[in-house]
């Protein structure tokens, strides 16, 4: 079916990564959606800097930043996920883009005049993520109306590309302002580049009629996700590894702050690390055709933890970079190939709830680990804690090594 502002087969040509941009309001989208990761990336390495500088380095306070930047999201996306299937999902999205403007506004006035108060640091971090919670899974539900079927596997890949793409920028640039121009700067600029986020949504059409919202019910809406979730496997196993995964990825977010030299460095890192994926980016058509998904999860998140466990003996900054640059490739095509087989799976009916489960169960990872990993630091030390991690990925990749992530239904693979 052609849809209104959608390149026909013909003018599309050949596909490739980059063939999702001939759809104008994608291009418009992507670079917003770029933006936005920016600023969230930003936030959370110039708040991450913040609570190390407040705290002296306490590893536990570190981790805590990212219990608090993911606990939400993992608390609120089925909610939001819900109300994405219910209500006009960019309208949903410009309403958690104006929310997220306040936490960074929230952040300045607490640096400008003078509190430093690791509480509040953690209380605007819970202010953020709310908003992030309602963003991430309108956003993706929002996607697929956009492009057609076929392209809707590279849209995908230039989502995580946007997404990587933000983690080059954000750290970079918050690792290098923040010394330069000082917290109250870098925040409000933080905070207007989500209102450009905002306008540039103000220019795209809606994506979901209002329905009768006495049709559907919360529970009634939960039940219908859970239903699909038990009867489809693929489904249970992308939920099972990548939140498996997160666990093992967080290390990076706790870990890395500590071994950073200082706010430059650990801004160079991070940028490297998104650059290694934007690098993955350009390679994942290619080489993702070479053998199934599952297979490809298997060898991403294999290598990943063979990165891990490297870091937990490298030295020096060029070391710390080409592993970082690596584990960035690595993340790329992982989370690639998790969002591709979950959503060509997905009906479209249910994409909301569905990818905010997706986002709740991998965000838990994420929240629940980090002060795991920030204990263990402080008990042992940073490299037993990443040698440890990169065991146990190791062995979840060994235990799911036969499970399948690939749709049930045939498709076009990429």
């Amino acid at each position: 079916m052609k849809v209104k502002g959608m390149p026909s087969a013909k003018r599309t040509g050949s596909l490739s990564v980059w063939s999702p941009l001939a759809f104008p309001h994608f291009k418009l989208l992507w670079f917003g959606m770029g933006l936005s990761t920016t600023a969230f990336w930003m936030q959370n390495i110039a708040v991450t800097w913040l609570m190390r500088e407040w705290t002296g380095g306490d590893a536990v306070m570190i981790s805590l930043v990212q219990t608090a930047l993911f606990l939400p999201v993992v608390l609120l996306s089925l909610v939001a996920g819900a109300l994405a299937d219910l209500f006009d999902r960019r309208r949903f999205l410009i309403f958690s883009q104006l929310w997220m403007m306040s936490a960074p506004l929230a952040v300045a006035v607490l640096v400008l005049i003078g509190i430093q108060s690791p509480m509040a640091l953690l209380a605007t971090t819970v202010l953020l993520a709310v908003g992030n919670a309602m963003k991430l899974p309108s956003q993706a539900a929002y996607v697929p109306s956009l492009v057609d079927k076929k392209h809707l596997p590279f849209a995908i890949g230039l989502n995580s590309m946007a997404v990587n793409g933000g983690r080059i920028l954000g750290p970079a640039l918050a690792g290098g302002l923040l010394p330069l121009i000082g917290g109250v700067a870098l925040f409000i600029g933080n905070s207007a580049i989500y209102l450009i986020y905002v306008l540039i949504l103000t220019r795209l059409p809606n994506a979901l009629k209002k329905p009768d919202l006495g049709q559907r019910s919360f529970t009634r809406s939960m039940r219908e996700l859970f239903t699909y979730a038990g009867r489809t496997k693929p489904y249970r196993t992308i939920l099972w590894r990548g939140g498996l995964y997160y666990c093992v990825w967080s290390t990076i977010l706790v870990i890395v702050p500590l071994i950073a030299a200082d706010a430059r460095e650990f801004g160079f890192l991070y940028g490297i690390f998104g650059a290694g994926a934007v690098f993955g980016a350009s390679f994942y058509g290619s080489l993702s055709r070479l053998t199934s998904r599952s297979m490809s999860l298997n060898i991403g998140i294999g290598l990943h933890a063979l990165c891990i466990g490297a870091l937990a003996v490298a030295d020096g900054l060029p070391a710390l970079s080409v592993l970082m640059a690596l584990i960035g490739v690595c993340s790329f095509f992982i989370m690639t190939t998790l969002q591709v087989s979950i959503q060509l799976q997905l009906p479209d009916e249910l994409r909301g709830r569905a990818l905010a489960l997706m986002t709740t169960v991998f965000m838990a990872g994420t929240a629940l680990s980090s002060p795991v990993w920030g204990v263990l630091v402080d008990m042992l030390d940073s490299r037993r804690v990443l040698f440890g991690a990169a065991v146990f990925s190791l062995t979840c990749v060994v235990l799911f090594y036969k499970t399948k992530v690939d749709p049930p239904e045939p498709a076009t693979h990429v």
